[in-house]
This record gives structure tokens, C-alpha cells and sequence, in this order.
């Protein structure tokens, strides 16, 4: 039966019955505050006439149906589709449906800004919530022309995927805004966002002129740094219109930050929607969070080719709409912006979660099977994103870079406007390159998990007579046991006073178990030997004894930012593999962090070691662990340069680390200014008021205070975070009552599960663990997609780590959930896999 949850066999079948040519979808965003009426007319051709098939159409209820000029009657109407009449070789349809305004992020979502009341609408539609605004056929390949309108208050700004072709008042508080026709595309970029948005307008000039927008709420553009967003967006044009040799397929690029957003960004056509956190910074952010904002504008804007000009065909394919737009950006970014170590960030935060991912027994090939809608969001993931970048950039490799982007500019030029399979861009990069990849395509992106390659040592008379790369397979027993082939470099390096130095760097390709590196043999024995250096491939990185022995002291004296990202990550899943102690790890990154320059390993490795004590420790270690952290998270604060990111960053994590009464104490000290040059702005205010919080030494009324202070979205959002993080039976079970019995936004929900779910707090967390596993299947049932997967996740026991628990999850799995849907076992059973790893960690750190 279609739904929401559409099939891929019902897309198919659909495709082979209908056409679509056009939309037009005709808005009134005035008649309440719950609902609104949508009216569309869409035009398609029947490719079977006398034929019938069904219409996507999430709402309240369906106002008036035509189809060809005759009203017919809409039976049995469940609120999310519409089985149509016999179809004619040519149809018109006319729907006129009052739909439900979303506080969930999804379909047409609407928001009242506590600071001034003000209403603002967004929509975000991937992957098949169009269907939640207007009547759709809502799959990839039913491309169309879109002509959209909207009836608004009239102090409204309202924006689409085109330019405003018309504004005409409607009495004497509304106005109705009439875009110019789309160009064709799919339904999940399609957008409207309205409001009482304010903006700033630029233009890029290159091949054509693009009018540029940056939109924010009226109480939020105060924050807004235009000048760096449309610096971004300029040198990702230029580059990117360059590089692909086509210039901005659209019109006009507007960006707009909107609130209670789930994501980071959408790549509508055009009007391109962010997390307002990821555009706009209310406070003074360190320079990993600016370089994290240039590489998600670029992300974006390298889907306008590839996504929105050239579409896939059906979902399977949407890891190389993401792969390739992460891997366009980052490669924009380092060689287009001032932030030329990008890919250390891409390394150090995005590579290590597609590693995570991949190690789960939830693991899937890259290129996975997605029957269902379903299946496309419980696979939107690392996998998804980091590793298919990471194998791209392997293919880049493969073929030649040069032979990569011809390949890209004919793919481009050949299916403008169209649907295409992976296989379609295949055949391009085939012949530039002359290569036959499809043994590449089925060891790399049809086969899941990471292997672990290791370096063979054999030493004589103080130089190599053999070193070599062993391979190894995934030991889980899930994921391929292939041993995959590898271009990459190994690097030597040797000890230099405090420093060290690069000595030598060799390529070559990896296969098999074992591989020797020939151009080393004789070479002098190095302090540390780097597999994998300047980050090509994608595997798990060892090192041998003697560079372990290094990395203890002598870590911080590397000078390339990239090699140390490489190593940082590698230690981290040493721990995380329980082949490294959570003691041993700690023990190295305290020695190395105090000379650690690049600012996002910093931040990555802060967020580590907070992990290492409460997830992989044995609890018998924990307290002295606590106390090490701390005091020298302080001395790294107390030695920082004023007013520096890594003051910043360091203020944060000794908070977030403080052990003992004196360091809760300073927390609240820091608070009131005692740190010279740490400018106590909202959001790190924030970040200590609830630091506070979680150790008791603040209250409700504190809480209410800061609110009263920050009177806006973001001010309710840590409220909220705040009171669930008070250190109480009772403020806990108001919390998990709150979000899995009331109806929250999406937003204030988040920040409540966050503050509920507190690593310090395991013994008050720990009666909760039988409620959360009874409330499940109900919860998946009745609340909506995205807020039952935000509660099942962030409200899954990880920090109450015992055999207990690890059997009561399994269980679960077993038993109480064997038949629930798929996407919520495999929220489950990564939770399993988390609290498994983290017995084993603590075992070994024991």
C-alpha cells in the first residue's frame, strides 16, 4: 500500500505509468496557525492510458480533486496518499488540500521566535517530504517544472528556488508573491521559506551574473557575517565553474539560516536552507567552526551540479550525491579558501565517523540496496557521506585527477537536467581514463567495513632489510573479508631535537596480506613509520613499537598537521578497539595537546579524551583520570594566549572535564570573568552555566535567570538542556517524561534528550533503562520519524555501562523487538555494539 514509507517497486511502477511536465502549486499561508492550503495543478502524461496509480499527498483533508476538468472523489483518504481515476495519454490534475504545519523539521515547518513572536516558515523535503506541503508525485526521477505562489502577511520576506516574478496585495494584511517557472527538477529541492526574514544582498560575477542573498531571522541577523559567507560563496563559484567547466546552471543563489533545522543544510535549487548554528555565529566560534562553515557552503553549492542539474535516478544512489559534494568541498575549500588545512578537519571529525560507522555490525557497502524511503534514511550515515568521499578521493587517485574531471565535465554536459544511475558516470571516467573500473566499483563501494593495515618491520644493522604492509580483514563478524587494493605513501620520519622531521615519502600500491615497500630496504631505521601519509586511502592505521614509543613524546614535535591528524585518529581507534588502554591514550594526548596548533584536533581530541574517561576507563581509574584531565586542561587554559581559539577551546573542555570541588568552583569563577581575554559571550556562558548545572552547583532558578538574560530560540533550547541536566531523580523523570510523552519541537526535544542523557550521571540514569527499552515500539508508532529516531538515539543507555544493560539491550533485539521496524533495531543494536565496545575498552584499560 503507497504511503509516506514509498517503496522503490512503487516508484518503478509509477514511472512506468506517468510523466510529469509540470506543477503548479498555489500557496495561502494565512489561514491558521496549524494549517494551510495548498492547491496544485500538475500536468503529466499517462504512458499506459486507462491505467490508474496513486499521488503523493501528505494532510488534513483533501478540499477539492479534478482530474481532466471532472471532480472525483477522493475515498478513503488516510492523510498521505491519493489513488487517481482511470488516466488519460495527457492529464491534468487539480488538488486542493488544508495541510498540517510541521514542528518537526520536516515538510513545512513552522516556528515563532520567542524574542519578538514573529512567525518563520522553512521546508526541507529530502528525501519525501514534499508530498507534506503540496500533492506530488515525490520520487528523484519525476523531474518537472515547478511554478510556485504564496499568500503571506505582507511585511513577509518569502523566497523560493527562482526569482519573484510578481507581488500583488490580497486586502488589506496579505500580499500574494508569484515566482518566475523553475527550470525542470525534482520535488525534494524545491523549497519556500517565509517570514519576517531580513537580508543582504551581493552578486557574483563570473560566466553570467548570480544574484546572492544571505537571510537570517529579524532577532538573529544582528549575528550575521556577511562579508566571509559571501567570500566563500565567490571563491566557490569561481572554482567550482572552472573546474567543472559549466557555468551556475540556475539563477539567483540565496542562502538562509532558519531555525529548529535538523540538519546542516539542504541543497534546495537556489534557495539554499542551514542550520542557523552552522551559518551564523552568535558568539565568538574558533576557526574550525569557520572552516566547518566554508566546507558545508561548498558542499551545497557543489550539489547544484551534481544532485540538482544532474539527479539520481532512484535513492541507492544517494551516497554519491553526498559522497561527492563532501569530497568537492573539502577539495574546494583547501585550494579555493584560506583554509587550506581542510582536509586535516575532514580527517580528524568526518573520516573517524564514517571509521565508526563501519565498524558497527549495522555496516553497509557504500552502494547499497534502498527499497523503501525507510531504508534511505536509516542509511543516510558516515558510510554515506565520509567513506564514499574517502573512496572518491581514492578514485581520483586511481584514474588521474585530470582524467577525473574531464570525466565529470562530459558526465555533466550529457545529462543537464536528467536522472542517472552510478553507472552513467562510470562510462565517463572509463573512457578518460582508460581504465575498466568496475573491479574498483565491487571491491570499494559493493563491499562493507575497513581493514587495518600494519606495518611489518624487519631491521639489520640499524636499517630495513624488510619493511612491509600487512593487511588485515574486518574481525567483526559482519563486513567483507575482501583485502582491498590501495594507492597511498608511506612516510619515515626521525627525531630531530624536539621536533619530527619528514625524512622520506614513497607511493605505491597495496594489495593482498602482505606488501613490501621495496624503495625503503636500506633505509636507516626511523623513529616513526607513517602508513597511509597525505591521507589517500581508507583504512585503519598501526604503528609498530618504536613509533608508539615516539608518539609518547615526541607527538607534539610533528610539523605537519595532516600527519598528526592521521596519527590522532589512529590512536583513538586503538582505544576504541581495546588495543590501546583509555589510561595510555590519555597519557599521550596530554603530553602532545599543549603544542597541538591546528585548533580542529584540538577541539576533536578535547571531545575524545571526555569520551576515553566515561566510556572506555575502567570506572577503578576513573577518578584519578578525571583529576589528571583536569588539571591539565588548566594549565593548557592558563598558559593559552588571550582571547585565542585555543584559550576558547580549552575553557570549554576544563570546564566540561572539572573533577574536584575547587575546579566546580572555578567553573563558576571563569563564569564571572576570571579568565583574561575569554570574552564570557552567550554561547560559552551557556557552555558553563549547564557545566554548573550538571555538578549541582546551580539551580532552576539559575537556570531561569540565564533564560530571562537570552530571551531568544537558542536561550530556550539550553533551558531546556539545562533542567534536564539537573543532578535529580526528579528532574530526570520530567525530562523522559517530556520527550517521550509531549509534543515538543524538534528542537527543544533534541536539547532535552541531550540533557537528560549526562555521562557524570549514570546512577540517576540507571532506573531509567528498563522504561526506555518498554517505551520503544510504542514511541516508533506514534511519533514521527525524525523525533522517534532522536529519542531511541540519544536516550539509549550508553553511559550506563554494565553486562546488565548490554543483556537487556540484547534482549531487546531478541525478543521484545525482533519484529519492530528495521530502522529501529538497527538504532538498537548500534547501541548494543556501542555499550560492547565499551566493556571491552574498560577491560582492557583494567
Amino acid at each position: 500500500m503507497p504511503g509516506v514509507n514509498l517503496t522503490r517497486d512503487e516508484a518503478s511502477t509509477r514511472s512506468t505509468l506517468v510523466k510529469t511536465h509540470s506543477y503548479r502549486i498555489d500557496l495561502d499561508l494565512t489561514t491558521s496557525a496549524e494549517t494551510f492550503i495548498a492547491k496544485t495543478t500538475v500536468k503529466f502524461s499517462g504512458l499506459k492510458p486507462g491505467a490508474s496509480t496513486f499521488i503523493d499527498a501528505v494532510g488534513k483533508r483533501v478540499l477539492s480533486a479534478k482530474l481532466n476538468g471532472v471532480a472525483f472523489e477522493v475515498k478513503d483518504y488516510d492523510g498521505e496518499t491519493i489513488h487517481l481515476p482511470a488516466l488519460a495519454a495527457e492529464n491534468e490534475l487539480f488538488l486542493e488540500i488544508e495541510a498540517n504545519y510541521s514542528n518537526t523539521g520536516e515538510g513545512l515547518h513552522r516556528f515563532v521566535d520567542p524574542a519578538d513572536n514573529e512567525v518563520y516558515l522553512y521546508t526541507q523535503f529530502e528525501t519525501g517530504d514534499a508530498r507534506q506541503m503540496y500533492a506530488c508525485f515525490d520520487q528523484p526521477d519525476q523531474k518537472a517544472t515547478f511554478t510556485i505562489s504564496a499568500i503571506t502577511p505582507k511585511h513577509w520576506e518569502v523566497i523560493s528556488n527562482y526569482d519573484i516574478d510578481s507581488v500583488t496585495d490580497v486586502g488589506s494584511d496579505s500580499k500574494l508573491t508569484q515566482f518566475k517557472e523553475s527550470q525542470i527538477i525534482s520535488t525534494y529541492v524545491t523549497a519556500i521559506v517565509a517570514g519576517a526574514y531580513q537580508y543582504v544582498k551581493d552578486e557574483y560575477v563570473g560566466e553570467k551574473i548570480i544574484p546572492l542573498g544571505i537571510y537570517a531571522r529579524k532577532s538573529f541577523f544582528k549575528h550575521v557575517d556577511a562579508d566571509n559567507i559571501f567570500k566563500v560563496t565567490k571563491q566557490g563559484f569561481a572554482y567550482f565553474e572552472k573546474t567543472f567547466g559549466l557555468a551556475y546552471p540556475f539563477g539567483k543563489y540565496d542562502q538562509l539560516a532558519v531555525a529548529e533545522y535538523n540538519w546542516g543544510a539542504m541543497e534546495n535549487v537556489g534557495c539554499v536552507t542551514f542550520h542557523e548554528d552552522v551559518l551564523i555565529f552568535r558568539s565568538k566560534v574558533t576557526e574550525s567552526k569557520h572552516l566547518g562553515r566554508a566546507s558545508t557552503i561548498l558542499h551545497e553549492m557543489a550539489h547544484m551540479w551534481f544532485g540538482d542539474l544532474v539527479t539520481m535516478a532512484w535513492w541507492e544512489d544517494l551516497w554519491l550525491n553526498e559522497s561527492f559534494a563532501e569530497w568537492a568541498s573539502y577539495m574546494a575549500t583547501s585550494e579555493a579558501t584560506q583554509y587550506t588545512n581542510a582536509w586535516t578537519e575532514f580527517n580528524a571529525l568526518r573520516k573517524n565517523w564514517a571509521y565508526r560507522q563501519d565498524q558497527l555490525s549495522t555496516t553497509h557497502p557504500i552502494a547499497t540496496e534502498m527499497k523503501d524511503l525507510e531504508d534511505v534514511k536509516t542509511n543516510f550515515d558516515g558510510i554515506s557521506y565520509a567513506k564514499g568521499a574517502s573512496v572518491l578521493q581514492q578514485l581520483v587517485e586511481h584514474v588521474g585527477r585530470e582524467n577525473f574531471i574531464k570525466g565529470l565535465r562530459i558526465y555533466f554536459t550529457k545529462h543537464a537536467f536528467k536522472n542517472t544511475t552510478l553507472n552513467d558516470l562510470m562510462v565517463e571516467l572509463e573512457a578518460t581514463s582508460g581504465r575498466d573500473l568496475k573491479p574498483w566499483a565491487a571491491t570499494w563501494l559493493q563491499t562493507a567495513g575497513v581493514n587495518t593495515l600494519r606495518p611489518e618491520i624487519e631491521i639489520e644493522s640499524g636499517v630495513y632489510k624488510k619493511l612491509a604492509i600487512k593487511q588485515e580483514a574486518p574481525t567483526m563478524p559482519v563486513g567483507s573479508k575482501e583485502l582491498r587494493p590501495h594507492r597511498l605513501r608511506v612516510a619515515l620520519f626521525d627525531i630531530a631535537g624536539d621536533s619530527l622531521v619528514k625524512r622520506k615519502s614513497v607511493a605505491l600500491d597495496v594489495a593482498g596480506a602482505m606488501t613490501e615497500v621495496v624503495e625503503l630496504k636500506g633505509e636507516k631505521q626511523a623513529d616513526l613509520v607513517l602508513i597511509n601519509d597525505g591521507d589517500l586511502s581508507y583504512a585503519k592505521l598501526r604503528f609498530d613499537d618504536r613509533s608508539i614509543a615516539t608518539l609518547k613524546s615526541h607527538l607534539g614535535g610533528l610539523k605537519e598537521p595532516l600527519a598528526r591528524s592521521l596519527i590522532w585518529a589512529s590512536l583513538w581507534d586503538s582505544v576504541r578497539d581495546g588495543e590501546l588502554s583509555a589510561s595510555d591514550y590519555i597519557a599521550i594526548a596530554l603530553n602532545a595537546l599543549g603544542t597541538e596548533s591546528d585548533i580542529s584536533i584540538v577541539s576533536a581530541t578535547n571531545t575524545n579524551i571526555e569520551t576515553a574517561i566515561w566510556l572506555y576507563a575502567a570506572p577503578s581509574h576513573r577518578a584519578a583520570l578525571r583529576a589528571t584531565v583536569s588539571d591539565a586542561l588548566h594549565g593548557f587554559l592558563k598558559a593559552a594566549p588571550a582571547a585565542s581559539d585555543h584559550q576558547l577551546s580549552f575553557a570549554r573542555a576544563f570546564a566540561e572535564s572539572a573533577a574536584t570541588d575547587a575546579q566546580g568552583r572555578e567553573i563558576l569563577e571563569i563564569l564571572n570573568g576570571s579568565v583574561k581575554g575569554l570574552t564570557v559571550d552567550a554561547e560559552i556562558r551557556w557552555h558553563l552555566v549547564i557545566c554548573a548545572i550538571k555538578r549541582g552547583l546551580l539551580g532552576p532558578v539559575d537556570i531561569d535567570a540565564e533564560v530571562a538574560k537570552d530571551n531568544t530560540a537558542h536561550g530556550k533550547q539550553y533551558g531546556a538542556l539545562a533542567h534536564a541536566a539537573i543532578p535529580t531523580a526528579a528532574a530526570k523523570e520530567r525530562a523522559f517524561t517530556a520527550v517521550t510523552s509531549e509534543k515538543l519541537s524538534n528542537t527543544i526535544h533534541s536539547y532535552t534528550c541531550r540533557g537528560f542523557n549526562v555521562a557524570m550521571q549514570s546512577e540517576l540514569l540507571t532506573p531509567f533503562v528498563d522504561q526506555y527499552f518498554a517505551i520503544l515500539i510504542d514511541l516508533w508508532t506514534t511519533a514521527g520519524y525524525e523525533i522517534a529516531e532522536t529519542t531511541a538515539t540519544m536516550l539509549f543507555p550508553s553511559f550506563v555501562v554494565s553486562e546488565e544493560t548490554l543483556a537487556k539491550a540484547q534482549k531487546w533485539i531478541d525478543a521484545t523487538g525482533k519484529d519492530a521496524p528495521s530502522a529501529l533495531r538497527r538504532v538498537i543494536i548500534e547501541g548494543r555494539d556501542g555499550l560492547a565496545r565499551s566493556l571491552r575498552a574498560q577491560s582492557k584499560d583494567a
